[in-house]
């Protein structure tokens, strides 16, 4: 079974695959990551990465959040907005702050 940073990584790698290898690498850098804290040791690692968003209305408009299986490396996407605004359709788990 990998470890979290391991499956960290193969998140980041799929989203930069659906995103756009360019847009990931030049915006990583400042976007806002969330994930599990150590106390958790799930076979299943939920992963969220916010690249951009609107202050006015602190929503987020550039995100993707998926959770990536520790034993098989499978990423599934639970929910996302791409950079030219196409929001995931019939979200698993929908972000109520996008």
């Amino acid at each position: 079974m990998i470890n979290k940073e391991e499956a960290k990584m193969i998140a980041t790698i799929e989203i930069a695959d659906f995103f756009g290898l360019e847009y990931v690498r030049e915006h990583l850098s400042e976007a806002t990551q969330s994930f599990p804290t150590d106390d958790w040791d799930d076979i299943d690692y939920e992963y969220f990465l916010g690249f951009e968003g609107d202050t006015e209305t602190n929503k987020w408009t550039v995100f993707a959040r998926v959770t990536v299986n520790r034993e098989t490396k499978v990423v599934t996407f639970l929910d996302y907005k791409t950079p030219d605004g196409k929001r995931m359709d019939n979200p698993i788990k929908p972000i109520s702050f996008a």
